[in-house]
């Protein structure tokens, strides 16, 4: 019998699920279904388009969209005015029997990872989001995820344009996590979950303490732009699209599609 290593059991199982699928569709990116009616389906014919990074010199400090000595604009926001953690609280165990329900089983071997039966689409920084530097999950999610962040994002952007702000990306700091780099996190971080949902496909971080600034002419309020990404993921909450935390201490919104 061969026996493989913690590092190389957990390179293989993430490199199974990376190849899952690909032999019959593109992975996703980021602009095909913006002017396109939603699809409640698991695969596309799908071209992706080119990553787009961030531009160090535009994203400022720590990435948070600071620009140095930049006059800082404010922007009108309509979120009720009430904390953010008695907005969105839907508890763990909700989101948990949607993510059962969406996703693929939680991937702790090679054969597990084999035994995905849902496609996974890989998810890059593009112009609906950034996506941080990941150390304890991969860029993976199943369609009705990966969807659902690009319509948070694509709104994002439309409700800061629509209030006359310029550029902007939210920022996805947390995927899919398989339960070694789940073990690992939960050795530093208490948040952290044996039963996450971030082990089925379905559930993303998206930060409201950094955002992406991609137009240095107009900085906004990191208060505003904290605002304006609530109001958008309440109203994918309000439509049954998903189900939503406020982590104050994480900073950011925990989101899973239903």
């Amino acid at each position: 019998m061969i026996h493989f290593s913690t590092s190389a059991t957990t390179s293989l199982c993430l490199a199974a699920a990376s190849l899952l699928w690909v032999a019959s569709m593109s992975l996703t990116g980021c602009s095909w279904f913006r002017d396109k009616p939603m699809q409640d389906t698991t695969a596309w014919d799908y071209v992706a388009p080119p990553p787009l990074a961030a531009n160090p010199a535009i994203s400022g400090e720590e990435g948070m969209g600071l620009i140095e000595n930049a006059t800082i604009h404010r922007l009108p926001t309509y979120i009720e005015r009430r904390p953010l953690t008695e907005i969105f609280n839907d508890s763990n165990a909700l989101q948990l029997q949607a993510a059962v329900e969406n996703g693929f089983a939680p991937v702790t071997d090679l054969r597990t990872a084999y035994a995905i039966d849902r496609p996974l689409f890989k998810i890059y920084s593009c112009d609906a989001y950034m996506v941080d530097e990941l150390k304890q999950s991969v860029p993976y999610l199943v369609p009705k995820a990966a969807q659902l962040l690009k319509e948070i994002g694509y709104a994002f952007q439309d409700s800061v344009a629509a209030r006359g702000g310029k550029r902007y990306r939210v920022k996805v700091t947390s995927v899919t996590r398989t339960e070694h780099s789940l073990a690992q996190l939960m050795r530093r971080n208490r948040n952290a979950s044996v039963n996450s949902c971030h082990r089925y496909g379905t559930t993303f971080d998206i930060s409201w303490v950094k955002f992406d600034c991609m137009d240095p002419s107009m900085v906004v309020s990191l208060e505003d732009l904290k605002n304006i990404l609530a109001e958008v993921v309440l109203d994918f909450r309000q439509q049954g699209r998903c189900y939503a935390i406020f982590e104050r201490k994480g900073g950011c919104f925990h989101i899973t599609v239903r």
